[in-house]
């Protein structure tokens, strides 16, 4: 048997003893085969910028439990979803596990080549994060957001929408608002105070009202003032203790049922692809992990994959904010690892339609 071969046999008995395990949480202990002998196996993880303040965490408590793993710092990059995924389908940069803030990323950017499946594992809600000093946000509520948004001297942090998902979710919520009751006289108000272009179409931020800035620097620039607010996922509000406001489940992206997938899908825009401008549609925000075709260990990704999956990891990602979805979603339930199979059902008939 080959030391590859050897290792998934391993990973395959390791993931039976966890499912056994029931809802007690993680209950591996030192039974991993290290992939370079005696030496301890690295954790190589690319994520999404928002899972940053989890991941490391979920990560350390990893390898203190499974013997024969390392999971250091430095081994986990964290950027927009788009820029990672592509760094690993055309620059083949190498990560055991690859997690997206968008569920419908990895079959459009990796998959088949240099991905088999994904599991969505949550769901994260589009809050707006705000600094409470400026004086045009007093009193900001989860009626009167968009109006007071709108105010004089409001200035919006963005991300960029053709590398991280954040940014047109961003987009989306603004569309959707003009239809909702909050202040916002018809469907263009809101979009078009912070952006240049018809709804639908390319999305220019307007220099007067927005400033662009990557996911990770928003908290920093809420802080200093430097901006006075930005849309952005719940659990980000909730791990950098920033003030925000809810928002109705009209716009926060954040329903899966079939009445919030038909509202959201109104919602569109176009971004940079690789041919040229790419549409993309409005859908519930769903995070996805994979273990990428060129991963180091493939072995050691299913293992933390499992990890991400268990009870007692649901149960952080859940006071983080994030809402899990267990059993997980596979995209491509037949491709899974027997192992992970069991902790999965297919991705439902109405979301895999989103995909493609």
């Amino acid at each position: 048997m080959s030391p590859r071969t050897q290792r998934l046999s391993t990973v395959v008995a390791l993931l039976v003893v966890l499912i056994a395990g029931g809802v007690g949480g993680w209950y591996v202990r030192g039974a991993y085969a290290p992939s370079s002998g005696p030496s301890e196996s690295t954790l190589w993880v690319g994520a999404a910028g928002t899972l940053a303040p989890i991941l490391p965490g979920l990560g350390a408590t990893f390898a203190q439990e499974t013997p024969g793993i390392r999971a250091p710092a430095a081994a986990q990059t964290f950027e927009g979803s788009i820029a990672l995924l592509k760094s690993i389908g055309a620059l083949q940069a190498r990560y055991d596990v690859a997690a997206v803030a968008d569920y419908r990323l990895i079959p459009e950017l990796l998959e088949p080549r240099g991905a088999a499946w994904e599991l969505i594992f949550a769901s994260d809600p589009m809050v707006l994060v705000y600094n409470p000093s400026v004086s045009a946000l007093a009193g900001l509520n989860s009626t009167n957001w968009a109006a007071r948004l709108q105010a004089p001297g409001v200035l919006l942090g963005v991300a960029n929408a053709s590398i991280d998902p954040l940014g047109y979710a961003e987009i989306f919520t603004q569309e959707l608002a003009g239809t909702n009751g909050s202040g916002v006289t018809n469907g263009s108000t809101l979009y078009t105070h912070f952006y240049r272009g018809a709804v639908g179409g390319p999305a220019t931020p307007n220099p007067a009202t927005t400033r662009i800035a990557p996911e990770a620097d928003a908290a920093a620039l809420i802080r200093t003032g430097a901006v006075s607010a930005f849309l952005i996922y719940r659990s980000y509000a909730l791990s950098s203790n920033l003030s925000y406001v809810n928002l109705p489940w009209t716009v926060d992206l954040g329903s899966i049922n079939q009445t919030g997938l038909a509202r959201y899908s109104t919602a569109a825009t176009e971004i940079a692809g690789t041919t040229g401008l790419q549409r993309v549609t409005g859908s519930p925000i769903l995070f996805a992990v994979t273990v990428p075709t060129l991963a180091p260990d493939p072995a050691l990704g299913q293992l933390f994959v499992a990890y991400l999956l268990a009870p007692a990891t649901r149960t952080v990602l859940a006071s983080a904010g994030f809402t899990p979805i267990a059993p997980a979603w596979a995209d491509q339930y037949a491709q899974l690892p027997s192992a992970l199979g069991a902790l999965a059902v297919p991705l439902p008939s109405p979301l895999a339609a989103g995909i493609g």
